[in-house]
């Protein structure tokens, strides 16, 4: 359900928000960084390009949307004081891609995963920026998601504020550091495209749960596909 994209921006500026975020893995982001822009998972499949699997991958088929590109309103790692489980690299955007009115931009009442399967559009997204005011306050930030639908083609680095990595203080096997080894592997996809190296921050928290959530939550599979290039030695497909 398409909504106004300047009422939106307008809507969202009057709450503070002037940026929106994307999260994925190391691998996958690597991908966006040698596209050029965020691409939807379809895009990638069809390319044959690299991502990280996703579990939500065929529910997202099943719905629709594998086409499109999600973004937050808000850095959900801070949000919550935790790590984001889309994955450690954060893309953050200025919010003024709204109003690019090349974008249909629709957005939802709760992430698709949580879909019913007799649901209609006006179940699953806001049928108006009204809609979206009247109901922001009854609504979780992270079910809330600005959806970019159906992009076929890289998009959103003409946007792009900030690009930040988490350091999970994890060693795999007591030697292979995670966060030196994704910071590299950034560092080396960003080599000759000085604007956006320079966007390159790294998180390191204190009051956060993300770091033991790291260590205690994740299997080292699954810390190897979120922080690791597919092109390591060390990476699992």
């Amino acid at each position: 359900m398409k909504l106004d994209n300047r009422k939106l921006y307008e809507f969202l500026k009057s709450n503070n928000i002037t940026s929106l975020y994307h999260a994925n893995t190391v691998a996958t982001s690597m991908t966006f960084i040698e596209e050029g822009g965020l691409l939807s998972r379809e895009y990638i499949e069809r390319q044959g390009l690299y991502q990280t699997p996703q579990q939500s991958d065929d529910i997202d088929k099943k719905f629709a949307v594998f086409d499109d590109i999600f973004l937050d309103t808000t850095d959900l790692h801070q949000h919550f004081c935790r790590q984001n489980h889309y994955g450690p690299v954060l893309f953050q955007f200025s919010s003024e891609l709204l109003l690019n009115n090349g974008f249909e931009i629709w957005v939802t009442k709760d992430n698709p995963i949580y879909w019913s399967a007799n649901s209609q559009a006006s179940d699953n997204y806001f049928d108006s920026v009204r809609e979206l005011s009247d109901e922001w306050n009854k609504h979780d930030r992270q079910k809330m998601m600005v959806t970019i639908r159906k992009p076929s083609k890289p998009i959103l680095f003409d946007y792009l504020e900030s690009i930040t990595l988490d350091n999970p203080k994890v060693k795999l096997n007591n030697e292979l550091d995670l966060h030196i080894e994704s910071k590299k592997a950034l560092i080396d996809v960003l080599r000759g495209n000085s604007n956006m190296a320079n966007m390159l921050k790294l998180r390191n928290c204190e009051l956060c749960f993300c770091v033991g959530n790291y260590s205690d939550q994740l299997s080292q599979t699954e810390l190897v596909q979120k922080f690791l290039p597919d092109t390591h030695e060390a990476f699992e497909r």
